[in-house]
């Protein structure tokens, strides 16, 4: 999907005075697992609040878990993004 590019700072992206438009799938993964329940009108229960995993015991699986299940909820199926992620890490 294209939509606007956000920079490192979550800002539009601005190229020669206009809006930065390019493949978004991958930011807006991004911008679902940095946000917590509340956040998203459209849909307040959007958001895995991963931030409480920190210093938790927990394990792989339940992170996983709860990935899969807030990226659902935008329609992003977890195991093709996770392929994606490792091919995109593997190139380096």
């Amino acid at each position: 999907m294209k939509d606007f590019l956000l920079d490192d700072n979550n800002d539009l992206k601005i190229i020669n005075g206009d809006f930065d438009i390019g493949e978004s799938e991958m930011q807006e993964v991004g911008l679902i697992l940095q946000s917590t329940q509340g956040e998203w009108k459209e849909n307040p229960l959007l958001g895995p609040n991963l931030f409480r995993f920190i210093k938790a015991k927990t394990n792989k699986a339940e992170i996983e878990r709860e990935v899969s299940l807030h990226l659902g909820m935008d329609n992003k199926d977890f195991k093709t993004l996770k392929t994606k992620i490792e091919t995109i890490v593997n190139r380096g």
